[in-house]
């Protein structure tokens, strides 16, 4: 392992962290939670300031259209369509050595969220969905574990530190936005400077977190638009009748609210199919499966094969991506020729 003594003097020379700090952050685990836009900056911010162990979690691969803005991926990672848990590892074990690094490709649900984010000293949202962000802040509720809120479209984002005792996501936002209502980076877009500010904004409140400075967060959440040069704060206020936070009714965590079945994915000619039948193991299948199909792949990630005119791409958790169709029930019938779903 190489040796940098002088990887983090700028930092180290920051009043707020100072040596002392530079060893909290190096004992510290974060957990970042999609490996897209907002997720590959935060990693790779984290990473360089040396926080000590970080779990990353992506249920997608990489593709060219990612690349405007997904700052940890290759052309080559797109042309290998390579899942972006694993291409992530490879490039930030190119950054930090020194740093223990968990990779999972996997869908994060109710049933695994506890597993992946034990033992966390802070969340970051790196994801693209509403469903997911509302099971997070039910877990670190439930959990008094800090969760750092951050989300991006367009030219504009905001990004907030939700932490024990002080308003959750539900006390501003009782619910999640209508899927109709909610622009996304397909619908509208997305300037990849402004993914860069608001994935620095989270990461900077998560430094503070893990740093046990929680006071220096804002009281609230972060707003900026880059192009209309906007920014300011939107203040919360504890919500004495939140059903999470005053109530513990925690509706995604239960998994009474948030499941999500097969979907076609946003412009993408492509099929999502949650984990139906727990871990697969990749090796045994790709040996069972290969007279059958072609152009078959196989990493400790992922099992890539072609079959009726669709590329299907099945993780080790047991979630496929099946593209070359928005057709759920075709989707759905190659992965039954091989798996029971």
């Amino acid at each position: 392992m190489a040796d940098f003594p002088s990887r983090y003097e700028r930092q180290e020379r920051l009043p707020q962290v100072g040596k002392d700090g530079q060893k909290q952050l190096e004992q510290s685990h974060a957990v970042v939670i999609g490996l897209g836009a907002l997720g590959s900056v935060e990693s790779d911010l984290l990473a360089r300031a040396g926080v000590g162990r970080l779990t990353i979690i992506d249920r997608d691969v990489v593709e060219a259209g990612n690349l405007q803005r997904q700052t940890l991926y290759t052309e080559a990672d797109a042309l290998a369509s390579r899942p972006k848990a694993e291409a992530a590892l490879s490039r930030l074990q190119l950054v930090n050595s020194q740093i223990e690094i968990r990779a999972q490709a996997s869908d994060l649900t109710a049933q695994n969220v506890s597993k992946i984010c034990q033992g966390a000293d802070v969340v970051i949202d790196g994801t693209d969905n509403f469903q997911t962000r509302y099971l997070l802040n039910d877990w670190a509720v439930s959990t008094k574990t800090p969760f750092v809120y951050a989300g991006v479209v367009g030219t504009y984002g905001m990004s907030g530190a939700i932490l024990p005792n002080r308003p959750c996501l539900r006390c501003t936002w009782p619910e999640p936005p209508e899927a109709t209502q909610a622009p996304t980076c397909s619908s509208a877009g997305v300037l990849g400077s402004a993914v860069s500010t608001i994935a620095g904004l989270a990461v900077t409140e998560a430094i503070k977190v893990l740093l046990s400075q929680p006071d220096a967060t804002a009281s609230g959440y972060v707003y900026a638009d880059l192009w209309r040069n906007q920014y300011r704060t939107l203040k919360t206020v504890l919500d004495p009748d939140c059903p999470c936070c005053a109530q513990n009714d925690f509706a995604w965590l239960s998994g009474r609210r948030g499941a999500l079945g097969a979907k076609a994915v946003c412009g993408g000619n492509a099929v999502q199919i949650p984990a139906a039948g727990g871990p697969v193991a990749l090796a045994s299948l790709a040996a069972r499966i290969e007279p059958s199909v072609s152009g078959l792949r196989l990493s400790d990630f992922h099992l890539r094969f072609h079959h009726r005119g669709c590329e299907v791409t099945l993780f080790a958790d047991g979630h496929a991506l099946v593209r070359h169709t928005e057709d759920l029930g075709l989707a759905r019938a190659i992965l039954a020729e091989f798996l029971a779903f």
